[in-house]
């Protein structure tokens, strides 16, 4: 009952990352980051030699509090909330369901393949996804991360300008990036937006968003009171993430504030309209084409 009532209290279920070049360092210090309540699973390709024995999952099991474990091509492994789990070099990732499969990469390219994880962790659970790219050499990710931006997952990345290798994450188009972040930063904002649901719930709170809306609605004409509300708040929150505000009053501030941050939000929550059930097509067409602007 425990676990059935946090994960529903939780904005994502899954995070799924990558790296390369420096990530062995970078994933280090994001693990040591997450506290033992962490309450999602982790699946992290890092582009490794086939060549050379990796001993990552042990690297990362003694800078973490949370498990570490190896996945293995012997058996399917079932996803568990606040584990981490390793992609061996030799091998592709893919996720279905709740589960991780290994599977032949194609040896032309390096491996595991970050696109190929994040593109199978964008049609399996959507935008119940975060999606974190590291340093990096390429740009391996950022097809990956444009599948997961598309599914309404959201799609973060480890600061260009401090990365040690910057050209990964510089890879993918600021269209697809919800969030530039620090590496300190990134894994106390993870834990921040999993558990988000619980400062964007309850009584008063419902008030203060339903006033939001009408807000929006009132200086864009779009009317999103009828969107899904989980959708919602995921995409609401990650709008507060980025402009720093810790509470819906805040964030209701910025907007009096910063009008340009109407656009910003109304274009996340533009993300798969054919969701909406009660917008018409040209004020959707109106609001994509001036949040292009």
């Amino acid at each position: 009952m425990e676990h059935q009532e946090q994960t529903r209290q939780r904005l994502y279920d899954l995070v799924v990352m990558g790296a390369s070049a420096g990530g062995i360092e970078a994933l280090s210090l994001f693990v040591a980051t997450l506290p033992e309540s962490f309450s999602a699973p982790i699946v992290i390709a890092q582009h490794i030699d086939p060549n050379v024995t990796s001993h990552l999952d042990q690297i990362l099991a003694r800078r973490a509090r949370l498990p570490v474990r190896a996945a293995t091509a012997d058996n399917p492994v079932h996803l568990e909330d606040g584990v981490i789990y390793v992609v061996p070099a030799n091998s592709d990732v893919e996720i279905t369901d709740d589960v991780v499969h290994l599977v032949p990469g194609a040896g032309q390219r390096a491996m595991p393949s970050i696109d190929r994880l994040l593109t199978s962790a964008a049609h399996a659970y959507g935008e119940r996804v975060i999606a974190v790219i590291l340093t990096g050499s390429g740009s391996d990710g950022a097809v990956g991360a444009r599948e997961i931006k598309a599914a309404g997952g959201a799609v973060l990345i480890e600061n260009p300008a401090t990365a040690s290798y910057p050209s990964m994450p510089a890879s993918l188009a600021p269209t697809t990036v919800d969030l530039v972040v620090d590496l300190a930063r990134i894994g106390p904002l993870i834990v921040d937006l999993i558990s988000g649901a619980q400062i964007l719930t309850g009584p008063i709170v419902s008030d203060i968003l339903h006033d939001l809306l009408e807000q929006v609605r009132q200086h864009t004409g779009i009317d999103f009171s009828q969107y899904k509300s989980p959708t919602i708040l995921r995409r609401l929150h990650r709008r507060m993430a980025a402009t720093g505000a810790e509470t819906l009053l805040d964030y209701r501030r910025i907007l009096n504030e910063r009008p340009e941050e109407y656009q910003r939000l109304v274009a996340s929550f533009l993300i798969n309209v054919t969701e909406f059930s009660a917008t018409s097509p040209s004020s959707i067409l109106s609001a994509r084409t001036s949040s292009q602007t």
